[in-house]
Parts: structure tokens; sequence; C-alpha cells
């Protein structure tokens, strides 16, 4: 019994370590940009740029237009789900 406890506990301690490091993520077309409140919205989701957002493939907001495919890592914090990293797909 104590084996096979012991077996389980190792065989999911590492998943329980690996979750907070999740990225969430998304893949899709660009649908709108609003450059003066510095936001853009893909699969449906407003995304807020920050001066901590990377940009793989653009060097800015300025860059992006509507219709580009885009895959987004980003974080969900206050209500608002800020843009860690943008690249064009």
């Amino acid at each position: 019994m104590k084996m096979c406890l012991r077996i389980t506990l190792a065989a999911l301690l590492p998943l329980i370590f690996a979750l907070p490091v999740l990225a969430n993520e998304i893949e899709g077309p660009v649908e709108a940009i609003d450059r003066g409140s510095r936001t853009f919205k893909a699969e449906g989701i407003t995304f807020h740029i920050t001066e901590e957002t990377d940009f793989d493939d653009f060097d800015s907001l300025e860059e992006m237009k509507v219709g580009h495919e885009v895959e987004v890592d980003f974080e969900y914090r206050d209500g608002k789900h800020f843009a860690l990293e943008v690249e064009e797909e």
C-alpha cells in the first residue's frame, strides 16, 4: 500500500509543480486594433499591450494589421488579458 502511494506521488509531483509555469496562449487572426488604448483583439479577446510586451515579428503595435495571424502568450489579471508575447504565425 505504501509503495503504491509513493509511486502515485512520484508521478504526480512533477505535474503539480509544472502547472504554474504553463502559459496561456491563443492563435488566430487580429480582429481589431485600438492604438489609442494600446489594445488589439484576437479570438474575441481584447489584449492590453504594456512596456513588457515582447513583439517577435513586429517592432510594435503600430506594425500590426487586422487580419495578421498571430500567436499571443498572455496573462490574465485584474480582469484583463495582458499580452506577454506576440508573434506572427
